[in-house]
This record gives C-alpha cells, structure tokens and sequence, in this order.
C-alpha cells in the first residue's frame, strides 16, 4: 500500500494538488490555542475515525513566506487552519515538502484526530497520522506516476 497518493482537496475556497501522506505515526500540532474557531468548526465535520476518535483530512502546506518560521508547515482543515508542525517537526518534514513543491504539488494530506473538547478539556488540539520523513520521501519515489482521483 503507498502512503502517497494524489488527491484534490479544497480548504476554503481554494482548490490544492495534494499527495496524501498517510502514515504509521503520529505527529503533533502546535499552536491550536490561536485557532479554536476552525478547531471547534472541524469538530463538527468530524467522522469516526481509529479508535472511534473524532477524524477529518488534515491538510499540511509550506510557508515559506511565513515571517516568524521560513520552515513553516501549516495545517489546516476545510474549516480553517488549525496550527502548525513544531519548529523542530516542520526542519524534518522540510524535504519532504521540497519534494511535494518538485513534483508539482501544492502540499499534502493525512489522517488528523481531534484532541479535547469536552467539559473536563474544553480546548481543542490535533494530533496527525504521519508517517516519519523518511518514509514520505521513499513512498513519494515510488509513487512518481499521477494516480486517478
């Protein structure tokens, strides 16, 4: 099974040509505090998901434009973004991206599970399904040829 593959996707109102990079880890999301507005909008888009966790499309793209982080790999949901791959986390993933931009791609999607929002933890978090860098870049070499939506 590829962990990569091309799929459409639409935050907002854009249009994106996303690899799905899907995985067998995890990896957290920092800065949720500054989103709980789209975080709380996704909860309700939810399906779910391993484990019966809430889970939506996480769709991470680069910032390279981003004042504070020129590394930044945001994420979002089709309600909004939702945080950020930390510092150390977007410096890893930041080949992987690399290789995204190089095949002509606008970012890539994964599994997210949404952490919190009940009474005794109000705030919402995410949490993605990502597979280790490495990994991403292997399955990206193998899945070079375009895939059917």
């Amino acid at each position: 099974m590829s962990l990569l593959r091309r799929k459409r996707s639409e935050p907002r109102t854009v249009s994106l040509s996303l690899l799905e990079l899907c995985g067998d880890g995890y990896c957290a999301v920092v800065g949720e505090s500054h989103y709980q507005d789209a975080l709380r909008q996704t909860a309700t888009i939810c399906t779910p998901g391993e484990e019966g966790r809430p889970s939506f499309q996480a769709i991470l793209v680069a910032e390279p434009e981003n004042q504070y982080d020129p590394n930044a790999i945001a994420v979002y949901s089709r309600c909004g973004k939702l945080g950020y791959l930390s510092r150390a986390d977007a410096v890893a993933y930041a080949e992987v991206f690399s290789e995204i931009r190089r095949v002509g791609s606008d970012g890539g999607a994964c599994v997210g599970l949404l952490n919190g929002g009940r009474p005794d933890k109000p705030s919402y978090g995410v949490t993605l399904c990502l597979a280790v860098p490495d990994t991403c870049l292997r399955e990206l070499g193998n899945s070079m040829k375009p895939l059917s939506e």
